[in-house]
């Protein structure tokens, strides 16, 4: 039976990892926060390593944006579906009536680029 998914060349890739609050306010921060921790601890299960490279935070305890490089044996073979808008349906902490906010944050996974293709693109670039 043939596979569905082939095999990547870019599977054993380090990856830059970025997460960006969306609609929903402060919330979405916060979401965005709880998406980070997510991603963090399965980071730290398979023993991979993150660097927080740029941060901007939230009054509350989230972020408005953050990026981190991840490194580790096949980060990108197990993240690179990840990419995409994350939603979330729930009552937030900053909602004192008790009601349903929807907020949403987008998530991008990068591979990094190898040494030979940045030296490939130079050459290209100057001719």
């Amino acid at each position: 039976m043939p596979l569905l998914l082939t095999d990547d060349p870019r599977d054993n890739s380090d990856i830059y990892l970025e997460i960006r609050a969306g609609t929903g306010g402060q919330e979405a921060a916060i979401f965005a926060g709880d998406i980070f921790r997510m991603y963090a601890r399965f980071c730290e299960e398979q023993k991979w390593s993150v660097e927080i490279l740029n941060q901007n935070e939230s009054g509350q305890g989230g972020y408005k944006e953050i990026i981190a490089r991840v490194l580790g044996k096949g980060v990108f073979s197990k993240l690179k579906f990840e990419s995409g808008t994350h939603r979330v349906q729930r009552i937030p902490k900053t909602e004192s009536q008790g009601r349903i906010h929807t907020s949403a944050c987008t998530v991008a996974i990068i591979p990094e680029v190898e040494k030979w293709m940045k030296l490939k693109l130079i050459q290209m670039t100057l001719g």
